[in-house]
């Protein structure tokens, strides 16, 4: 009977060790937070048929710029950026656009990765003039996170990195300065590594999540640009220029 119930207690000690193991241990550098997890942040598809028609007269529309105000460093972040703008906006068929390599050509890059261009009435004018273009677009990456997650147990161990860009757009009068419409865009990209994989960041993941950011906001400026365009009025702004609903 008492070697029953050693038996018992050994089973039972050895169950609630292998429990403890298996779940009890399961620990990670960072719990992968819920956000990440959600479809939205991995969705790819902008339905770019709810936005109203491009107007029948194309206005001529240049990259004024793109700043970079997050935490990453890169040189030609800059560059990179207003080459997805200029190529989204071509491909929208709103505008049209001057190209990206004549802006190179006529204003410095110290004025366009930091859209001196639109930061003085003075400046904008000048610009016009040489580009005799009615609007000016501009950008700002405002978030550009890369953040790994690393999750092991006593059966499997796995890596997750997730790449998060936000971008924000505003659209000019060029004649004016008039903030005519804003979007904002932002998105995730995933590199997943599973047990026994070993992988470290993607440079392309800043890419891919920068230029759907991009296509994100232009989106939103889009569809506010187009409800206003014909008749276009005034959008309400705060001091900052943020367009208000």
């Amino acid at each position: 009977m008492k070697i029953r119930k050693h038996l018992m207690r050994f089973a039972l000690f050895n169950l609630l060790i292998g429990l403890f193991l298996l779940f009890g241990c399961a620990g990670s550098q960072n719990t992968v937070p819920g956000p990440y997890l959600s479809p939205e942040s991995q969705s790819t598809s902008i339905d770019w048929s709810r936005v109203p028609p491009p107007p029948a007269k194309k206005d001529l529309v240049a990259v004024a710029g793109f700043e970079n105000k997050s935490t990453y460093s890169a040189d030609k972040l800059w560059d990179t950026s207003a080459k997805f703008l200029s190529s989204q906006l071509l491909r929208t068929g709103y505008f049209r656009v001057v190209e990206w390599e004549e802006m190179k050509r006529l204003f410095d890059w110290d004025t366009l990765s930091q859209a001196d261009i639109v930061k003085s009435p003075e400046k904008m004018q000048q610009a016009r003039r040489i580009l005799l273009c009615e609007y000016f677009i501009s950008g700002a990456i405002t978030r550009f996170n890369v953040n790994t997650y690393a999750q092991t147990s006593a059966m499997s161990k796995a890596k997750t990195i997730d790449t998060t860009v936000r971008v924000d757009l505003i659209l000019q009068n060029a004649q004016t300065g008039e903030y005519l419409a804003s979007g904002k865009g932002e998105h995730t990209i995933r590199q997943t590594f599973g047990s026994g994989q070993v992988g470290t960041w993607d440079s392309s993941a800043g890419d891919n999540a920068l230029d759907l950011a991009i296509e994100k906001a232009l989106f939103e400026l889009i569809s506010t640009y187009g409800g206003t365009s014909q008749p276009r009025s005034p959008v309400k702004q705060d001091g900052s220029g943020v367009r208000l609903n």
